[in-house]
C-alpha cells in the first residue's frame, strides 16, 4: 500500500471511530508556555496535555507510532524533545543549550523500560525547559550582535576561544564587543566563556563516564587543576564530589573515543 492509500485508509478510520489528534491550541499551548518560562502556565498546561494525549495508550487520538506502549511513548516523547528544544531557541535559548538538552534527554529515555520512568523523565525535561528558559530571559532582551556571540561561544567551547577571533566571526571590532558583551551581559567574554564550560562539566559529570581528564582536555582548560579549582569555585565542590552525588546510574555510557570524535 502507498503512503496516499495508508492517510486515505487511516483518515477513514479515523472518522469511523470519531478520533482526532490532539487539539491545536493544546499541544502547541505548552511549547509556548515552557518557552515562555511561565512555570505556572506549564504546570496547568502539563496536566490536561497530559490528560487529552495518553500516549502511552497508543490512541488514534495521538497517533499510534508503535504497536508496542513503551516505544510508542518513547517516539512521542522525542517528538515532545525536538519540538520544545526548537520552540525554546526560537525564543531566545542559545541554540546549542536548547540543542544539548534536548540530546540528553532523548539519550536518557533511550534506556527506560517502564511507561512510569518515560512520564516522570517527560516531566523533568518539561520543567528543566521551562526553568532554563525563565533564567534566560531574566537576564533581558540582547542585541542580535550578542545573540550570535553568544550562540558561536556555545558551539566551540571545546576550541580555544578568543576576543579577536570570536570578533572575526562577527566581523566587529575586539574592543568595541567585549564593551559591548560587558554592557549587556553583565560579565566579561572570558568570565563567560569559563562559566559556561564549567556548567557543560557538570552536565558530562551527571551524565556521561567520561573521565575528569577527559572532560577538562575536551572543554580546553588549561590543566586539570586548573579545571578542579574553577569547579569548586563555582559548585563548592570538586568534581569527583559532584559526580558521586549526582550520577544517575541509568544515564546512557559514553565512551573515550566518542569524545575524542567531537
Amino acid at each position: 500500500m502507498n503512503i496516499d492509500k495508508e492517510v486515505n485508509m487511516q483518515l477513514f478510520m479515523q472518522q469511523q471511530e470519531q478520533s482526532r489528534h490532539l487539539d491545536y491550541e493544546k499541544e502547541f499551548g505548552i511549547y509556548k508556555a515552557i518557552a515562555q518560562g511561565n512555570m505556572e502556565e506549564v504546570k496547568l498546561r502539563h496536566k490536561d496535555y497530559e490528560d487529552q494525549k495518553r500516549y502511552s495508550e497508543g490512541n488514534n487520538r495521538n497517533g499510534v507510532l508503535s504497536a508496542d506502549p513503551v516505544q510508542n511513548a518513547k517516539y512521542h516523547y522525542v517528538i515532545l524533545a525536538a519540538m520544545v528544544s526548537r520552540f525554546c531557541a526560537q525564543y531566545g535559548l542559545p541554540r546549542e543549550v536548547a540543542y544539548s538538552m534536548s540530546d540528553i534527554f532523548i539519550q536518557r529515555v533511550d534506556v527506560c523500560k517502564k511507561l512510569e520512568e518515560i512520564d516522570a523523565l517527560q516531566t523533568e525535561m518539561i520543567m528543566s525547559y521551562t526553568k532554563a528558559m525563565q533564567e534566560n530571559r531574566s537576564k533581558g532582551i540582547y542585541s542580535k550582535q550578542i545573540v550570535k556571540c553568544v550562540d558561536y561561544i556555545h558551539a566551540n567551547l571545546q576550541q580555544e576561544l578568543r576576543l579577536e577571533t570570536i570578533a572575526e566571526y562577527l566581523n566587529m571590532n575586539p574592543t568595541y564587543l567585549s564593551r559591548l558583551f560587558k554592557k549587556e551581559m553583565n560579565i566579561s567574554i572570558s568570565a563567560y566563556i569559563k562559566h559556561e564550560r564549567l556548567k557543560s562539566a557538570a552536565y558530562l559529570l551527571e551524565y556521561s563516564n567520561y573521565s575528569i581528564s577527559e572532560i577538562s582536555e575536551y572543554l580546553n582548560f588549561s590543566s586539570q587543576s586548573h579545571f578542579t579549582s574553577s569547579f569548586q569555585e563555582l559548585y563548592g565542590l570538586t568534581p569527583k564530589r559532584y559526580r558521586d552525588l549526582h550520577t544517575n546510574c541509568e544515564s546512557p555510557d559514553y565512551n573515550s573515543d566518542e569524545i575524542n570524535r567531537k
